[in-house]
């Protein structure tokens, strides 16, 4: 071994100090990443009481334990996370910082009777935090409950209440109707408690639950709500089906129809209560005899001689009969939402006779289940009838002047004015304006006039091959009636006035 060390370089010997040392240390670090305990978690997001409790109990065990302070989880070996999970489940510690009925388990008889009330409010104050608990967006809450002093002899004169505190994760939040869970959760582990006697509160001290007077408008508003939804729910569909009539008849978009339905939101209850007689052979009966007693008044002589011999002797027969008759309940329940009233308005748009309305509205009466006898009306118009006789007649007869072509020689009819020819409401714009800014508006529309006259000029003198001289009759005619319409349209009354019995 000496000779092979010297006879080493310098080099060969480092080389081989260098690659010892290696082995050496890659083989430690083997060993340790092999035997080294893998911590796993055994119960997160603890409450500082509680991992003190479970630290004291681990170390009672001796097991090795690491905290998270990030987390506040505790962590074991893998291999013992479930055994030592179920360890401390099993030791009844007051977890989550409060006591369950586990405060029970070990009952000492020598206690009194204040202490054993006292104990039963902090285990189901316990009880109750830890449901709570299990909601997801609950961080941490606290339970109070007001329970009121009985006795045998002494009842309580108040109802028992409960006070909750809530702490919430970041960025979670609890819907109303988890509150209200919440609440009933609370009212119905507490016997002779209602939902509304629990408060919830969150950290910051704002009331997450509602008082009896929120709940009561609540309840109204919601009762409100829905009845409205009902309505256009019903509605809705009621103009659907008239719609789909309409359409199939007059083609789509030439008829529109709107259904307005009263519902009736009483709920009746009506009781009905009958005597059914016992069927018997005899006409007169009347139902089943279940005791018949009959007594004769005589002289001395027997009651069943007596009755034998009737009337003879002056004796007198007295007879009582009682009867058991059946007797039959009939309850009828009525819900709120049925019709009252249905209301339907049809427009179509092209016109209709009497006999087309009168078969139309029966149409649309049984497609929206619509009854003369419940008080139903239908209305079917047509559009033309809804637009006045005169505002037709003067539309009908501009439209017709302004389709009809001008022959060269026929002269332009001068331009009303406006008082003699009213423009219908809503078809024209009419603005009085003083008597200064008429006169400018005439002179600028003389002015105006006479540049397109002066560049038409200039235009024919540059080119005269290329177009002609002047406008020819037509040409004018049509351009005065262009500007005929335009004064009229725009209701410029106070520039036509000096046009009136001019003529081309």
């Amino acid at each position: 071994m000496t000779e092979f060390w010297e006879g080493l370089g310098r080099g060969a010997r480092t080389s081989l100090i260098a690659g010892l040392i290696a082995i050496v240390l890659g083989t430690a670090a083997l060993a340790w990443w092999l035997l080294r305990a893998d911590y796993q978690v055994l119960f997160s997001d603890l409450k500082p009481q509680d991992a003190a409790a479970m630290s004291a109990e681990l170390d009672k065990l001796k097991i090795p334990y690491r905290f998270d302070e990030a987390q506040g989880a505790l962590l074991v070996d893998k291999a013992q996370v479930l055994p030592t999970r179920l360890k401390l489940m099993g030791q009844d510690m007051p977890l989550q910082g409060a006591v369950g009925f586990e405060l029970f388990n070990n009952t000492d008889f020598g206690m009194t009777e204040f202490a054993q009330k006292i104990n039963y409010q902090r285990a189901l104050q316990g009880e109750l935090t830890r449901t709570i608990l299990s909601l997801s967006e609950i961080r941490d809450v606290r339970v109070h409950l007001a329970l009121p002093e009985q006795g045998l002899f002494k009842q309580a004169q108040s109802r028992p209440k409960a006070a909750i505190t809530i702490t919430l994760r970041d960025g979670q939040y609890l819907r109303p109707e988890q509150v209200n869970g919440i609440q009933r959760l609370v009212a119905a582990a507490t016997p002779g408690m209602t939902a509304q006697d629990v408060t919830v509160v969150d950290r910051q001290g704002v009331a997450l639950s509602r008082s009896s007077e929120e709940s009561a408008d609540a309840g109204a508003a919601a009762a409100g709500s829905g009845r409205l939804e009902l309505k256009k729910d019903t509605e809705a569909q009621l103009a659907r089906k008239a719609a789909a009539v309409l359409d199939r008849a007059f083609g789509p978009g030439q008829a529109l129809a709107s259904v307005d339905v009263t519902l009736n939101m009483d709920q009746v209850r009506i009781t009905t209560e009958d005597v059914i007689p016992a069927a018997s052979r005899t006409a007169d009966s009347r139902g089943v005899i279940v005791k018949e007693r009959e007594s004769v008044r005589d002289g001395g002589q027997p009651p069943l001689d007596a009755a034998r011999a009737g009337s003879a002797g002056g004796a007198s027969t007295q007879r009582e009969v009682d009867y058991q008759v059946g007797r039959r309940v009939e309850q009828v329940v009525s819900q709120a939402g049925s019709v009252r009233r249905i209301q339907v308005v049809a427009v179509v748009r092209q016109p209709l006779d009497a006999g087309q309305e009168d078969k139309l509205r029966r149409l649309l009466a049984a497609a929206v289940g619509a009854s003369t006898e419940r008080g139903d009306t239908v209305v079917v118009q047509s559009m033309q009838a809804l637009l006045p006789v005169n505002a037709n007649a003067d539309g009908a007869a501009a439209q017709q002047q302004d389709e009809a072509p001008l022959s060269p020689g026929q002269a332009v009819q001068p331009v009303p004015s406006v008082a003699s020819h009213a423009v219908p409401k809503g078809r024209g714009i009419d603005i009085d304006l003083p008597l200064p800014v008429q006169a400018a508006a005439a002179v600028v529309l003389c002015l105006v006039v006479a540049l397109f006259a002066v560049s038409a000029a200039r235009a024919n003198r540059k080119a005269p091959s290329a177009m002609p001289a002047g406008l020819s009759d037509a040409e004018r005619q049509a351009a005065l009636r262009k500007l005929q319409q335009w004064m009229h349209a725009d209701g410029a009354g106070h520039a036509a006035r000096p046009m009136e019995g001019q003529q081309t």
